[in-house]
């Protein structure tokens, strides 16, 4: 699977001379005080020695086997010396684990799951490491981006373990000191060290990334700063009807040229499907389309779905003995969704409790068996920690192989290439059409955002000038701000009927998306309007109430767009665009833009627009409606 190219033009170069070239043409002056950062290379001697001693240190840190094993959180951090429940169990697990995980983490199972993208983005990585090793150098700046997985929904080595500290990221986090920062360098340098950016959030696919890019960006620009490395994890999130993963990898590569974009596929079993569809090379809808987006800009690819499919389908003898050895069982990514008893009982009921009825229960039919230590739905998309660890574990080779690359010292390359930055396509993966319709404001004119606003005015029955002021307004019902323990932020109602307004600062066309819950359980539709405000008679607009309620019945009197908050299976976040220039595939969308637009122009010098939006389940038990951001551009 590797893949190291570039659409641009390149100057080769003599080997020995090569990385060095790499870092004079890029401005890069590796000598500080009369050495280089690695290896203690002098001046004098940089040419014949530095890059061999480089490339030794690095091709060394790819056998996966040499990695320190795992050790019992408990025991890695001070003060923990008094065992309690559960700590002999996971102290078991994580030994039987590391008896493991040399035969299952191959690297040449990982050869199979990894794609390393673009040359230019692997030199441009290769010299942030190499700046990033002076004491007065900026760090090497890494975000990772994620949903309920990725925050560790389900992951403890015991029960006291916060689900965070056991998720994958800062498991990665943790491997990069163990074998990089250890590796490459002595104890008195700060090499390879790095500003972790950790992004992920319950739900969150990449419709509500491309919402937190602009402040994102803004923050690096300011500092006169640049992201170096951004790991996007929110397949299970993603709604694949629109293509908001390539809507930010476009900005992303935009705004960032130099930044190594690493896009993971999770080993989740509809990801992997069955041996026939191995068999026939057939891929589902969700993996095929990302797989399109990667390769058409050249992403740097984790693979766990292709990686699990080896090792449950592969007849190569390394995996079959695997299989020989662990019948029945998933090695990597659990892929069956049920837990287990100690005894095999297999769950009749999928359960969030650790203990039903008292009793422990396992990931069913996983090896090692893993207990489950907390409160989380869905066995397959919450794994255990174990799969945590084999995620960082894979990420991490990834990066020691895009670094070797982009040093130029991979054995199969004769001439290193200094390329130059390859132009955005103006080509798209999915339809042109279809990413353009997932606009991603870089320059909003105002954002209301219930993680960071929980101010929220009732009105009803008051329409006092400093009501009608306010950015968001209860004018009917039950409306009111709410969060929970995974911190899902939102302005929320149960009742229908129920009315709530939100004051947005626009221009002349303004585009204007929504983000809200879409969930199987309890959530269900809900209408949008807006009403454009002139700035003259911003305070004095009276506020839509109870009494308007009836007419959303009615698109002659209010015109409205209905937004359906049902999925078939899970909660997560979706993404509604209202596009100022009146080019949505939505009939009545385009209806209800075009009338706010026309309203605008008659009104003249409108300063704001205010949004209504009305729950509308009178009928059945999914009344509720929640709401998280709005964003004018």
């Amino acid at each position: 699977m590797r893949d190291i190219s570039s659409r641009s033009q390149t100057q080769r170069l003599p080997l020995a001379l090569g990385v060095v070239a790499f870092l004079a043409i890029n401005s890069v002056y590796m000598v500080k005080r009369n050495k280089v950062f690695l290896s203690g290379v002098t001046t004098e001697n940089i040419e014949s020695k530095h890059k061999n001693n480089v490339c030794k240190d690095i091709n060394s840190l790819l056998d996966i086997s040499q990695w320190p094993e795992i050790v019992f959180f408990k025991d890695r951090l001070p003060g923990n010396s008094n065992d309690e429940e559960g700590d002999a169990l996971g102290r078991s697990t994580v030994t039987e684990f590391n008896k493991m995980r040399n035969a299952v983490l191959t690297s040449a199972l990982v050869d199979e799951g990894i794609s390393e993208g673009g040359m230019y983005a692997a030199q441009s990585f290769a010299k942030r490491v190499l700046e990033s090793g002076f004491k007065e150098a900026r760090p090497l700046s890494i975000a990772v981006t994620g949903n309920s997985f990725t925050i560790g929904s389900n992951c403890g080595e015991n029960r006291r373990q916060p689900s965070d500290e056991c998720a994958w990221p800062s498991r990665l986090a943790r491997r990069w000191t163990e074998v990089v920062t250890r590796s490459l360098g002595n104890a008195t340098d700060t090499n390879t060290k790095i500003e972790w950016r950790m992004l992920q959030e319950n739900a969150q696919g990449s419709n509500n990334v491309a919402h937190r890019l602009p402040s994102l960006i803004d923050e690096y620009h300011s500092e006169n700063k640049t992201l170096d490395v951004i790991i996007l994890n929110n397949g299970l999130s993603d709604n694949m009807e629109k293509p908001w993963l390539e809507a930010i990898v476009r900005v992303l590569l935009e705004q960032f040229p130099q930044i190594l974009i690493i896009s993971l596929i999770d080993g989740i079993p509809e990801n992997v499907g069955s041996l026939d569809e191995y068999q026939q090379n057939i891929q589902s809808e969700r993996v095929r389309k990302t797989i399109m987006t990667q390769e058409h800009y050249n992403l740097t690819r984790v693979d766990f779905a292709r990686m699990s499919r080896f090792l449950r389908y592969s007849e190569e003898e390394r995996y079959a003995s695997l299989r020989r050895q662990y019948p029945g069982s998933s090695l990597l990514w659990p892929q069956l969704g049920q837990m287990e008893y100690d005894n095999g009982t297999i769950l009749t009921e999928e359960t969030a409790d650790p203990r039903p009825n008292g009793l422990q229960i396992y990931w069913a039919s996983y090896k090692p068996q893993v207990a489950k230590t907390k409160s989380a739905y869905y066995p397959t998309n919450h794994p255990p920690w174990t799969t945590h660890q084999y995620v960082a574990d894979t990420v991490l080779f990834t990066l020691i192989r895009v670094l070797r690359t982009g040093m130029g010292c991979a054995d199969s390359i004769n001439a290193h290439e200094v390329v130059t930055h390859p132009s955005l396509p103006e080509a798209t993966a999915a339809d042109k059409a279809e990413v353009d319709s997932c606009f991603v404001c870089l320059e909003p004119r105002e954002r209301l955002d219930a993680r960071t606003l929980e101010s929220i005015v009732n009105g009803t029955g008051n329409d006092d000038l400093s009501v009608r002021e306010s950015p968001v307004v209860v004018t009917c019902g039950d409306w009111s701000w709410v969060t929970d323990e995974r911190k899902r932020s939102g302005w929320q109602s149960d009742q229908a009927g129920s009315l709530i307004r939100f004051r947005l600062k626009v221009n002349e066309e303004p585009t204007i998306s929504l983000t809200y819950m879409a969930s199987h359980a309890s959530f269900g539709d809900f209408q949008v309007t807006f009403q454009p405000i002139s700035k003259d008679n911003a305070s004095m607009q009276p506020l839509m109430g109870c009494n308007d309620v009836a007419k959303f019945e009615n698109q002659t009197l209010v015109p409205s767009k209905k937004l359906e908050g049902r999925r078939s299976k899970y909660s997560l976040w979706d993404t509604f665009v209202f596009p100022g220039k009146v080019d949505s595939n939505d009939h009545i969308t385009n209806e209800l833009m075009r009338k706010t637009l026309k309203k605008m122009q008659e009104l003249r010098d409108i300063e704001y627009v205010d949004m209504y939006i009305k729950n509308t389940n009178y009928f059945g038990d999914r009344k509720r409606v929640k709401v998280q951001t709005i964003t004018s551009c």
